[in-house]
């Protein structure tokens, strides 16, 4: 381990590394910070640290500088660079307190009271996780979802809509919103398909984090949407709208399920069980699972496995919430496969979307959450029992939607 001669040290800088900050950059800002050190050979004088979340996310990124005791938001690599000569300008001071005099006024440096018990009405809320997409058209379609759930939701009930990347709120600006409305229980609940990592790892990982920094605040955590019999219901309209009769006998017509694809065996068996069941609910001889990416078989894979066991009509059914990168991929791929086997009718049906039965299935899943039966809380508990074996670094994952 290293250990620093801190004997000529006369200034102590925090940098937040929470998943807020480190969003917005705040790597490049410990780097700007220690190059300005190094070029004005200060290293000795002053020493740098990362932090976990100092508790100031919408001032991203935040630089506390000790003994003076100033709270800077970052936001430009000037700033940045100022704060080793402390000339930086008033507007980048959150709060300052030198020999006990506060340098700034009251509405700068306001935000949640630490401890808020008694202070006025508090609520419960429910916060949606969305994966969030860089396609901006799907977190569209998550916030406007939510929106229509909510009519259905109990109006005492807050509800907020956050993502887990590549959208904002993310999970822990979702959580501080909840709390600045007022909330002192919040219920979590992922719009997550199957049961993976980013449920069974990341997303309690938030929720631990949040409950360090506002321990009077309680959470639950609800359940993916998981093997659900409503999910099939969805699949059968998806497909009658592409022209399926799910009542009919169709003997030379295969089902491509096609799934994101993930490195969870688990999440991957499930995805096969659904492709199982839903076979059985239908009356075709072929449903084949198929993965747009991470594991195998490919789509590629699932077309020509459906055309060797003698399919004359395959129709590409998307196992995908709402609109994404890998949706517009997959229409690609429809247009290139009715292209390339011009003798086998190729359709597409439509992602999961606005379907009601989505809602019934969420807002079981939220019900869960409040009256304690939701096998989310078990995750809770698996995941502290990873992180204490493991370790966990408190951060966002960013993959391919």
């Amino acid at each position: 381990m290293t250990t620093w001669n801190l004997t000529q040290m006369q200034r102590h800088l925090l940098i937040c590394n929470g998943a807020t900050c480190m969003g917005a950059g705040a790597e490049e800002v410990t780097q700007q910070i220690r190059d300005e050190i190094r070029k004005n050979r200060l290293d000795e004088l002053i020493h740098t640290s990362r932090t976990r979340c100092n508790g100031r996310c919408k001032d991203k990124c935040v630089v506390i500088d000790y003994p003076k005791g100033t709270w800077y938001s970052v936001q430009h690599e000037e700033t940045a660079r100022d704060i080793v000569h402390e000339e930086v300008k008033e507007d980048a001071i959150i709060y300052s307190m030198e020999h006990g005099v506060r340098k700034r006024s009251e509405d700068r440096i306001k935000g949640i009271e630490k401890y808020k018990k008694g202070n006025g009405p508090m609520k419960k809320a429910v916060l949606f996780v969305g994966h969030g997409s860089r396609l901006e058209a799907g977190n569209i379609e998550v916030r406007e979802f939510v929106g229509q759930m909510k009519e259905y939701i109990d109006s005492a009930l807050l509800v907020e809509t956050c993502f887990l990347e590549f959208a904002s709120p993310n999970i822990e600006d979702g959580i501080q919103l909840c709390i600045e409305k007022g909330a002192d229980e919040i219920h979590v609940i992922p719009i997550i398909l199957l049961h993976a990592g980013h449920s069974k790892l990341h997303i309690p990982a938030e929720i631990e984090h949040a409950k360090e920094h506002f321990p009077d605040v309680r959470f639950t955590y609800g359940q993916t949407i998981g093997v659900h019999e409503e999910v099939f219901e969805i699949l059968k309209t998806r497909l009658t709208e592409a022209g399926f009769d799910v009542d009919q006998k169709h003997e030379d017509t295969a089902i491509l399920l096609i799934g994101r694809g993930g490195s969870d065996p688990y999440a991957n068996g499930d995805f096969y069980k659904i492709s199982r069941l839903l076979w059985e609910k239908l009356n075709v001889p072929i449903v084949e699972s198929a993965f747009m990416g991470v594991t195998t078989p490919t789509v590629e894979d699932g077309m020509e496995r459906c055309i060797k066991l003698g399919a004359k009509k395959i129709i590409m059914l998307p196992y995908f919430l709402f609109t994404g990168i890998l949706m517009k991929r997959m229409n690609k791929m429809a247009e290139q496969y009715k292209a390339s086997y011009p003798h086998i009718s190729i359709d597409i049906a439509q992602y999961f979307g606005y379907h009601p039965k989505l809602r019934t299935v969420l807002i079981e899943r939220m019900n869960q959450a409040i009256n304690g039966t939701s096998t989310g809380m078990q995750d809770l508990e698996n995941f502290r029992k990873y992180a204490e074996e493991h370790g966990y670094e408190h951060h966002h994952h960013h993959h391919h939607n």
